[in-house]
Parts: structure tokens; C-alpha cells; sequence
């Protein structure tokens, strides 16, 4: 998988994630952190998403309702398994729900042998749909 997923490069990376979290945001966009002893060990960013003008005239049936997009959560290593991405996940959806979702969905690499578990088996996410990728070599 090193064609999809790579280690971040560790230099900023500490600034570039407290840039993102004193971000403003809009209405319907949230970033929850999980902390413990004043250190972020968890972390989720979603958004709500509202139907498109043009959703009637769509042939998937998510399209024309408010949906929770779950767009990343991240655990420190020493804290997965101990409830933190749960409990991330569950704020999400609870804040999902109050801002009127009636669906929640998200995506990640299907070979993950910690991230598809946890959706599937631990928060009860379906699998629905399959990402397709090709690398395309220069000409």
C-alpha cells in the first residue's frame, strides 16, 4: 500500500494539525479532539452535507438527505482500542444528528486491518460502495 498511504512528514506536522483545529468553521463542520492529561489523543473532522438542488433527478437515494460525512479520525497508537475512536464517533454522530442527518458515512482502505473492523463491526457501518484507483504512468 505505500502507493496510497504514506507516513507524514513529521517536520510541522504538529503545527499543521493545531492550524487546523483553531480554524474557524462554518455551521456544518465540526472537529472534535479526545485529550487526556492536556494531550490530543484523538482526533475527528466532519461535515454535514445537504442535498443538492439537483437531487431528485439522482439515482442514489443518500443523495437527497442531510448526510454525516466523516472525513478523518485519527487515535495515537497507545490510546487505540480504549474506546477514544468510539467515543469520537459517537460525538460525531450525535452532532450529526442534531444538525438534522439522517445517514453517516465515511471511507478507507479496504486491506486496513484496524479501520475496517472498527466501522463494521464496532459502529455498525455497511459497506456500500468500492473505490476504484489506477495509477497513470507518463506518456
Amino acid at each position: 500500500m505505500p502507493e496510497v498511504i504514506q507516513e507524514p512528514d513529521s517536520h510541522g506536522l504538529v503545527e499543521w494539525f493545531e492550524q487546523g483545529i483553531g480554524q474557524e468553521r462554518g455551521d456544518d463542520t465540526v472537529w472534535l479532539v479526545a485529550e487526556n492529561d492536556e494531550q490530543v489523543v484523538g482526533v475527528i473532522e466532519a461535515a454535514v452535507t445537504r442535498p443538492a438542488p439537483d437531487a431528485r433527478w439522482q439515482l442514489q437515494r443518500d443523495l437527497s438527505r442531510v448526510r454525516l460525512v466523516i472525513h478523518a479520525l485519527a487515535v495515537a497508537e497507545e490510546y487505540r482500542r480504549k474506546g477514544v475512536g468510539t467515543a469520537l464517533m459517537e460525538a460525531a454522530e450525535k452532532w450529526g444528528r442534531r444538525k438534522g442527518a439522517t445517514v453517516a458515512v465515511t471511507d478507507t482502505n479496504l486491506s486496513s486491518p484496524l479501520s475496517v473492523p472498527f466501522y463494521e463491526k464496532r459502529m455498525g457501518y455497511h459497506r456500500q460502495a468500492v473505490i476504484l484507483r489506477k495509477a497513470l504512468k507518463p506518456e
